[in-house]
């Protein structure tokens, strides 16, 4: 895989960025960068060891499937959400080596974001510059190496990826360089009929995460300029809100008349009015703000606040934090299961998905990522990103 580097100058967000790309990024990254990122994250670290010691691969929720983006290991896992038992991991992303008449594959993938519309998965594969698609319903547990798939190629550095409302587009975050200047990021527009580029927009600065208004007219892009506000339609970018610290994650609520953009610099989230464009509030939360979703119904908001082990609860009715829940391991990634009765967290340093009953904040149960799910199977995996669904995966019984 190729580690991702960034510009000193990105402060705290870098650091995370070095970290979400793969462990070996803070190897062989250069001196400095990986003494920032070994003393930022020396606590979770330490928590992170102790938290693989005692997970267990258990627990209790509804009948369906999760799908984990572990990005250390090029792979995605398949987990039954009645019991949290690993059905299959599986290498995702990986071409053939050309011109050597064998089945030999070139392991390079780095499949940082994922996203599901129906059975399909899509893989933002940061590593070999792809979008990998995938039928969830015809994945086959004996063939964890290459499950059937169709990679496509689009910009540089993809790192998260999203599908239009209607299913019928799939939208790709093209970071660009990691160092130097990021003119070569932008936005890659897939066909998910043709599963094929159709349209590439450029921007001058590096998107992140991309959310659609629930018409899907409107897409919302965070980037370390601000949050972009694009008409689908016309491909046009309508406003760049500025003045929020680094955002990185972003969610829309289901009426459609709020944004919620993780500010990682200040430590908040900024509600925006999509009607005007402005924000209109903003939350405390804890510190490095990086994921977020929203309940079907859009009264509670979760967000991951990876540097305070932690994840906040807020009631959108009121824009106040109302629980707090400790989740040692450097908390990123989040989902819902889709009755809304569990969140599921994944831990970037602990390498451990933890499931909360959504409701109460109570713990149910955890599991290592990594193939077997035993205590440490997940050194060196990060659970960057996780979608869940109500249809089992094949073999999942």
């Amino acid at each position: 895989m190729a580690p991702r580097e960034s510009a000193s100058s990105r402060g705290a967000w870098a650091s995370r960025r070095v970290i979400v790309a793969a462990v070996t990024a803070v190897v062989l990254a250069a001196g400095g960068t990986a003494a920032v990122v070994a003393t930022q994250h020396s606590a979770s670290a330490s928590n992170a060891i102790s938290r693989a010691r005692l997970a267990a691969a258990s627990c209790q929720g509804p009948e369906g499937a999760a799908y984990v983006a572990v990005a250390g290991f090029q792979a995605f896992d398949a987990v039954n959400t009645s019991n949290c038992g690993l059905v299959q991991q599986y290498n995702v992303g990986d071409r053939e080596v050309p011109g050597t008449g064998t089945s030999d594959f070139d392991f390079d993938s780095t499949d940082e974001g994922v996203a599901i519309h129906g059975s399909t998965l899509y893989f933002a594969d940061t590593g070999n510059d792809t979008v990998a698609v995938i039928d969830s319903a015809a994945l086959q547990v004996s063939n964890f190496e290459n499950p059937a798939e169709t990679l496509i190629p689009v910009g540089i550095n993809p790192d998260s990826v999203a599908v239009t409302p209607d299913g019928s587009q799939v939208w790709v975050a093209d970071t660009g360089p990691q160092t130097g200047s990021p003119s070569l990021g932008g936005i890659s527009v897939i066909s998910a009929a043709t599963n094929k580029v159709t349209s590439t927009m450029k921007l001058p600065t590096d998107p992140r995460q991309i959310a659609f208004a629930p018409d899907g007219a409107t897409a919302y892009v965070t980037t370390s300029q601000g949050l972009y506000v694009i008409n689908t339609a016309t491909r046009r970018v309508v406003r760049v809100i500025g003045g929020l610290g680094n955002p990185e994650g972003v969610t829309v609520s289901p009426n459609g008349k709020q944004v919620y953009v993780t500010n990682t610099n200040q430590n908040l989230v900024d509600v925006i009015g999509a009607a005007t464009n402005r924000v209109t509030g903003t939350i405390k939360v804890g510190e490095m703000p990086w994921q977020l979703v929203l309940s079907s119904n859009g009264g509670t908001l979760y967000v991951a606040d990876g540097d305070s082990n932690a994840i906040s609860v807020i009631a959108t009715a009121s824009d106040k934090v109302t629980k707090t829940i400790s989740d040692p391991g450097d908390p990123v990634s989040l989902a819902l299961t889709p009755d809304g009765s569990q969140l599921w967290v994944g831990g970037l340093t602990s390498g451990i998905v933890t499931v909360f009953d959504a409701a109460t904040g109570n713990l149910v149960g955890s599991f290592n990522v990594g193939f077997g799910g035993e205590a440490n199977a997940g050194d060196g995996e990060e659970p960057t990103g996780i979608v869940i669904t109500s249809a089992l995966t094949p073999g999942g019984k």
